[in-house]
């Protein structure tokens, strides 16, 4: 069946919220539903258990049943790591075993980890992304049995590179991807992915941390001034708001990045949007 005959629904999930956004059926899909509810894990629980048990509690209702899922995941349900090119690994299973071996050396045991790998063009470096397998099969148990297909799940970081691949094709850039808890900070150069690095954010005031913690990621890589372009992938932080705290040059990209959207309160459903 055609994707275009059945509704679409996309969904974020994080820690602290599920955010669901539903679309018709057709060629110009129309948001016909909308819903974010907080939640929270379950003490000694998963860290994503708050958000399940949220998500499943939604799908009982009719209106977010029945449909395609695309899924967003919080980078802090992820993990990521840089692989350095190497001519003498042959084939996706020697690739995946290289990269869970990296992963390890950073984060430990890997083993329960679905390792997916975004390819960057020969000879430079790729992107491995690590996701826990009970994660994943929770979302798919979950679609499944109210009659909903999950067509994708993304770690939000490629959810936003991927809406923005164009810009970030030429020059030293600087890419952002924020939400009020952490950011994920990646650096690339003419398009080839450099660095990649995710980092907490105070919640006090977590649009000072951000800019904070993208100063310090800056002055750490060591590049004698020379910084480049930052783009900013944040729903809801303005100009206006970012002029008021620093001085600090940045582009804004991405859905309703100069809209009157709350960065601490409506990220969520922009974050949906991007799935």
């Amino acid at each position: 069946m055609s994707p275009l005959w059945r509704d679409q629904i996309h969904i974020s999930l994080s820690p602290s919220h599920v955010a669901l956004l539903r679309y018709g059926k057709g060629l110009k899909p129309r948001l016909t539903a909308k819903t974010a509810v907080a939640c929270q894990p379950v003490a000694g629980d998963a860290p994503w258990s708050g958000a399940l048990t949220a998500l499943d509690g939604l799908f009982c209702k009719p209106e977010w049943q029945r449909a395609d899922a695309s899924v967003v995941v919080t980078n802090g349900f992820v993990r990521f790591q840089l692989l350095p090119w190497n001519e003498n690994i042959i084939g996706a299973e020697e690739q995946r075993v290289f990269a869970r071996h990296k992963l390890a050396a950073v984060y430990g045991d890997s083993s329960e980890w679905e390792i997916r790998i975004a390819e960057g063009n020969a000879g430079t470096e790729n992107l491995a992304c690590g996701i826990h397998q009970k994660l994943l099969g929770s979302i798919s148990a979950c679609c499944s049995k109210r009659g909903v297909r999950l067509r994708s799940l993304q770690p939000y970081l490629m959810a936003a590179y991927n809406r923005v691949r164009p810009e970030l094709a030429q020059g030293n850039i600087w890419f952002a991807v924020a939400e009020p808890e952490r950011v994920c900070l990646m650096r690339l150069e003419n398009g080839t992915w450099r660095s990649v690095h995710c980092r907490s954010l105070n919640t006090d005031n977590p649009l000072a941390a951000l800019v904070t913690v993208i100063e310090r990621e800056q002055q750490l890589a060591g590049l004698d001034g020379q910084t480049g372009r930052t783009l900013l992938y944040a729903p809801g932080v303005t100009s206006a708001s970012l002029s008021a705290i620093t001085k600090m040059k940045f582009k804004l990209v991405g859905p309703s990045s100069e809209s009157s959207l709350d960065w601490r309160t409506g990220f969520q459903l922009a974050m949906a949007e991007s799935a």
